[in-house]
């Protein structure tokens, strides 16, 4: 009784989290699909996050491929380095020349605080796609990109096209305005959740796959989707390239002082045993980590670290090692960084 209290009292507060109607969920969805197929991060094994911030504006963190192999001992640990980025999207963008006609506009820019940083080598980067047609997101035709280079010509670059406004990028969904808790929750998966087919049991995959993914809300309050997509792309009888994808719920309850308590992550049912939400890849072929946030470019997690918060394996539909939910100690991974406090409060 005391828990539905405390929850009832933090959806009262400014900034709490709130509950969404199934249209609303879909329509935020389905912007984010079309929107993530025009991003694509460099490298294979790399993940890239994708959530609103409000209205046309949205942000993002590219994470280089997480876990790494001893090349002596084959002891696993995690490493990474990640790039913060914002994009906003303009109907109807201005020119230098006055007669121009207006168009709609793309402004992606990199969060520099954020970011892992190099003078030498772009240790991570994104592009985005302007073209009316995304035929491949690894070699964008009208591409903007943001890499992790020191110097002017990589922190931020923006372009105009009829195109963005032929992808349907500006509809309007009716949901509210992602709330203060909601971008918290939003911040926090994206630094905690990682897609790797280094940890897939009983064997591990190649690492040939990029990971995408939108986090966005859920119709419960206090609770989240996130839609992957995995990307390969290939050259065997010719060049080619496939993206399919698979669906999480995560759950970030609060406790009575407003800082989260234990969650779950769940892997939501294949779409031949269940009505949509769910998820259509059959064999996903990869594992998934929730685990403490890292300092990247800095820090190296141990097995023990990384592996003390939730872990799924999802190898393939009805597969015997399929590990398809689990509990997240959200008060343990959080402990010590700047989420372990109350969150959705000024």
């Amino acid at each position: 009784m005391r828990q539905v209290l405390a929850l009832a009292a933090l959806l009262f507060l400014p900034g709490a989290a709130t509950a969404a109607t199934p249209a609303e969920v879909a329509c935020e969805e389905a912007k984010l699909d079309r929107l993530i197929q025009r991003f694509s991060p460099l490298a294979a094994g790399d993940n890239l996050f994708l959530w609103p911030t409000g209205g046309d504006h949205f942000s993002g963190l590219a994470v280089s491929r997480p876990i790494h192999g001893d090349p002596v001992t084959g002891v696993l640990s995690r490493a990474e380095t990640q790039l913060a980025f914002d994009l906003t999207l303009e109907p109807a963008g201005g020119f230098l020349n006055p007669k121009r006609q207006l168009l709609p506009q793309a402004i992606l820019v990199r969060r520099d605080p954020e970011s892992n940083l190099s003078a030498t080598v772009p240790v991570n980067g994104v592009s985005f796609e302007l073209a009316p047609h995304v035929i491949d997101p690894t070699l964008p035709q009208q591409g903007l990109l943001i890499a992790g280079r020191l110097g002017a010509d990589y922190g931020s670059a923006s372009g105009a096209s009829r195109g963005l406004a032929a992808a349907e990028l500006f509809e309007r969904c009716p949901a509210e305005e992602p709330s203060e808790f909601d971008l918290q929750a939003f911040e926090i998966l994206a630094r905690t959740v990682r897609i790797t087919e280094d940890l897939l049991l009983p064997f591990p995959g190649q690492g040939l796959f990029l990971f995408k993914a939108i986090i966005f809300r859920d119709v419960e309050p206090l609770t989240y989707r996130i839609r992957v997509f995995e990307y390969l792309s290939h050259c065997e009888l010719e060049c080619g390239d496939q993206e399919a994808g698979f669906q999480l719920r995560v759950r970030l309850p609060t406790g009575p002082d407003g800082k989260l308590a234990a969650g779950r992550i769940d892997v939501l049912p294949w779409c031949d045993t269940a009505p949509a939400p769910c998820t259509n890849l059959i064999n996903p072929d990869t594992a998934v980590l929730v685990a403490p946030p890292i300092f990247a470019g800095h820090e190296v997690q141990t097995a023990a670290q990384y592996r003390r918060g939730a872990f799924l394996n999802i190898p393939f539909e009805d597969s015997p090692d399929n590990i398809l939910s689990d509990d997240v100690p959200w008060p343990d991974l959080l402990r010590g960084t700047a989420w372990d406090r109350p969150l959705g409060l000024p």
